[in-house]
């Protein structure tokens, strides 16, 4: 009978990146754009995400227009459906809530302007 004289896997440490002068451009933009953090001995590669190609504005700009305002229409009616609408009762008792303080606030206001007047009135003669 053989014996076994493997060891027992365990795990594969990773290998060290060799930077050359490219990688080091990119991490030390990449650090200098606030992305290096921590220095951990470990290197940061930047990653520099592809452009979309710039739109031209030729054609299709009343098209544009009203897929837009469609967009908009479209989304503000799902944003009413989420809108908890008051009952006749919760609209009326508010409603006289609001009159009422206002009529409220209004009185206070006028005193205080009748006070100031006849406060000037005398400081003037």
């Amino acid at each position: 009978m053989k014996k076994n004289n493997r060891k027992p896997k365990s795990k594969k440490t990773p290998k060290k990146k060799v930077m050359n002068s490219g990688d080091a451009a990119s991490v030390s933009a990449f650090e200098s754009a606030g992305g290096g953090g921590q220095k951990t001995g470990k290197t940061a590669r930047a990653v520099q995400k592809a452009s979309k190609p710039a739109k031209t504005g030729e054609g299709g700009g009343a098209s544009n227009l009203f897929k837009t305002v469609g967009l908009f229409l479209r989304q503000a009616k799902v944003e009413l459906k989420k809108v908890k609408w008051p009952t006749r009762k919760e609209l009326i008792a508010s409603t006289v809530v609001v009159i009422v303080l206002t009529i409220l606030v209004s009185f206070y206001l006028g005193l205080i302007d009748l006070g100031l007047i006849k406060i000037i009135k005398h400081v003037i003669g």
